[in-house]
């Protein structure tokens, strides 16, 4: 117990505000290079490694045609090119291709598809919750713009 009160004055670097005022830096991760980034949870390096196990699975494969999932495996080939070539890019750049990327999987993979909540869980979610509210006789909450 003595050992857990003397750590006690460094939980304070635990909450993030007072971490990032204290240490006066930004969440940083390693590319496949091994060099110091910038952590970017939602960027194309993201969106394409939590897209590319699902759609290598045997589910996806089994209900895309061949031409969708074709369309699908090169956008996310031509992502993962991008990256390895510029792994310096800007974050505009990789929002945008990512941005087109999320569009091109909507246009295929549609909302009632069923492999719609395997592609957008968050989406899933928020319809599932947006229906619970109507049907409980609520006002739906929407995404923030």
């Amino acid at each position: 117990h003595f050992l857990g009160v003397l750590a006690l004055p460094w939980a304070v670097l635990c909450l993030p505000p007072a971490r990032e005022l204290l240490t006066a830096r930004s969440p940083t991760g390693y590319d496949r290079r091994g060099a110091c980034r910038l952590l970017d949870l939602d960027g194309l390096s993201a969106f394409v490694g939590r897209l590319r196990p699902i759609l290598r699975s045997r589910r996806v494969r089994s209900e895309l045609s061949a031409s969708d999932l074709a369309r699908l495996d090169g956008a996310l080939l031509t992502a993962e090119d991008y990256l390895r070539a510029n792994p310096r890019a800007a974050k505009e750049e990789t929002d945008r291709r990512r941005d087109a990327a999320d569009a091109l999987i909507t246009s295929v993979i549609r909302p009632g598809h069923p492999l719609h909540p395997a592609f957008f869980p968050d989406r899933a979610l928020l319809h599932r919750h947006q229906a619970r509210a109507l049907a409980a006789g609520e006002r739906p909450a929407t995404r923030a713009a």
